[in-house]
C-alpha cells in the first residue's frame, strides 16, 4: 500500500519535529516491531517499546527554538549507551521525549532508523495498520473486536438527552484514544484486561451537575453486568459504575 502523505511526528512539546516521507510502493521496508530488552526497558523507563523501522532516507527531523537561548544542541539531545557506542538514541531535552533509535550494529542496521510510535501524531499511530506494516499475528478468530466499541464510546447510560444539561467530559483516564491496533493485539491477554478498566468525570458549564464513570470488564465464571449508581449530595451529582465480561480468547 502507498502513502501519499508523510507520516509526522514530534515531542510532547513540539520543538523536535519529523517527517517520514514513504515513496510509492515501498511499505514492506518499513515495519514495526516491540522491544522487551532489558536495555531498552532502562533507557525508556517501559516494560516494552513500540518501534517504527523505516530507512534511514526516509526520515526528516527539524527542531525550532521557543526563546532565543535555546539551540538545536539543546533541543535534540543525543544519548550514546557506555555499553553500546555503535548507538545513538534521540531525545528531546526539554520535554524527555524518546524519538528514535539508530545503531551500526551490524552494519547493514545503519542504514534505518527507528522511531517510537507513540511520537507519531494520532492520525498517523492509527494508519500503520491500513500500511500493513505490523508484526504478523496467529490467527486467533473473530473475537479481536468484541469490545473495541466500548472504548469509543461512553457508557450510554451517561449520554444525555435533549431535555437535559449538557455535560463536558473534562478527564478520562483508562483504554479511551489508545490505539485501536494494538487494543486488538492484547485484547484477551493480562495486559487487555487491565486496559479495560476506565474512569472519567466531568461537570456542566454552571457546574450544578457533575458525572463520575467507571467500566471495567473481566473474565469470571459466570458473567454478567453490573450497574451502580450512588445517591445525588448537595450538589447534583451522579456516579455509574459498570462491569463487563470480555470475551475470552483460547
Amino acid at each position: 500500500m502507498s502513502r501519499e502523505t508523510p507520516l509526522r511526528g514530534a515531542c510532547s512539546c513540539g520543538r523536535n519535529q519529523y517527517a517520514i516521507i514513504i515513496p510509492p510502493d515501498s511499505t514492506e521496508q518499513a515495519e514495526v516491531y516491540f522491544d522487551i530488552s532489558s536495555e531498552d526497558r532502562r533507557i525508556q523507563g517501559a516494560p516494552l517499546t513500540a518501534w517504527l523501522r523505516v530507512p534511514l532516507l526516509w526520515y526528516q527531523s527539524f527542531t525550532r527554538s521557543f526563546f532565543p537561548d535555546e539551540t538545536h544542541a539543546t533541543i535534540r539531545r543525543v544519548f550514546v549507551p557506555e555499553n553500546a557506542p555503535h548507538s545513538r538514541r534521540v531525545f528531546c531535552g526539554f520535554c524527555g521525549t524518546p524519538l528514535t533509535f539508530w545503531t551500526e550494529d551490524p552494519p547493514e542496521e545503519a542504514d534505518y532508523m527507528s522511531v517510537t510510535v507513540g511520537s507519531l501524531s494520532s492520525d498517523d499511530q492509527n494508519i500503520l495498520e491500513d500500511l500493513d506494516i505490523l508484526p504478523k499475528e496467529i490467527e486467533t478468530g473473530d473475537v479481536a473486536t468484541a469490545s473495541t466499541a466500548l472504548t469509543s464510546t461512553a457508557p450510554s447510560a451517561l449520554q444525555p438527552s435533549a431535555g437535559d444539561a449538557q455535560v463536558s467530559v473534562s478527564h478520562r483516564t483508562g483504554a479511551i484514544y489508545g490505539i485501536p491496533w494494538f487494543e486488538e493485539m492484547i485484547q484477551g491477554s493480562r495486559l487487555g484486561r487491565v486496559g479495560k478498566h476506565r474512569r472519567g468525570f466531568g461537570s456542566s458549564a454552571d457546574r450544578s451537575v457533575q458525572i463520575e464513570w467507571e467500566v471495567s470488564e473481566w473474565h469470571d465464571a459466570h458473567g454478567g453486568v453490573r450497574t451502580m449508581q450512588s445517591p445525588g449530595s448537595s450538589q447534583e451529582r451522579v456516579r455509574t459504575s459498570f462491569k463487563r465480561k470480555s470475551p475470552e480468547v483460547g
